[in-house]
């Protein structure tokens, strides 16, 4: 069901473009759905789901070696109009990564548009101390900060310390988890207005993302899939028969991006 609408008796949808913010390369072949392990890979897997476009990580900036794994994902998506960079950054103080302004020109060069931090998993604490000098010219460069709840480590109590610490932080909260999420996720969205919610996973809770839209608007959602870790199918469907308009769809399945990825000052 590419790009677009699925359609039965009294079902009509959209006929959406597709950005999808979480998506990686690598990993284990999980028997859900086959990983990319190349650049090729991964526009074949995007065919065949129907997305248009995506930020893409690659899984060995998490597992292995975040230097390594930084350099294939700028390999990925070198001279690509469809695959947007993402990176993963560690305290600068262990000289481990590009720190300062050499970070920015690196990135301009390389097409990467965003960062990600799986702290539990690469042992440090999130917050000023380790992070300060990164994060505030994040927010004054306006580039998303993405952060997983259910890979790296980094929970519920972690993210809001982190947000008060930035409190003006483009901060997209990925693999959201499927139980019990609203008491976390809205005082967020509510308290915090640079934080956005990905939706593969809000996706499984039944008319989740239409109340999301009417409590907080269209812009704080941004189309993921997890992919490979989950189907994209299962993420596109909700939107699809969302009881919302036809334009906040369009806003939450690629526009909300784009724009994020535009208001990028490297």
């Amino acid at each position: 069901m590419p790009r677009g609408a699925a359609e039965g008796p009294g079902v009509s949808a959209p006929d959406l473009a597709f950005f999808d913010c979480n998506v990686f390369m690598g990993g284990a072949q999980t028997g859900t759905w086959n990983p990319a392990w190349t650049r090729e890979d991964m526009l074949r897997a995007m065919d065949e789901a129907g997305t248009e476009k995506a930020l893409v990580w690659h899984v060995g900036q998490q597992d292995w070696c975040v230097p390594e794994g930084n350099a294939l994902a700028s390999a990925a998506v070198r001279g690509q109009e469809r695959l947007w960079g993402c990176w993963t950054v560690l305290p600068p103080q262990t000289g481990e990564v590009p720190a300062g302004e050499e970070l920015f020109s690196r990135m301009k060069a390389d097409g990467i548009r965003a960062l990600r931090i799986f702290p539990g998993d690469h042992r440090y604490i999130p917050g000023r101390t380790a992070l300060g000098s990164v994060l505030d010219r994040l927010v004054e460069r306006r580039i998303p900060l993405l952060v997983s709840i259910i890979r790296g480590g980094m929970d519920w109590a972690a993210v809001d310390a982190l947000l008060r610490d930035f409190p003006g932080l483009l901060c997209v909260l990925c693999d959201v988890g499927v139980w019990g999420v609203d008491r976390c996720l809205r005082p967020l969205l509510e308290r915090f207005p640079g934080v956005r919610a990905e939706t593969s996973l809000l996706a499984l809770h039944d008319g989740v993302l239409d109340s999301l839209v009417r409590a907080y608007g269209p812009d704080r959602l941004l189309f993921g899939t997890g992919f490979p870790d989950r189907l994209p199918a299962a993420a596109m469907l909700p939107l699809l028969h969302a009881d919302m308009g036809e334009e906040e769809k369009r806003r939450i399945a690629s526009g909300n991006l784009a724009g994020l990825m535009e208001g990028v000052r490297l």
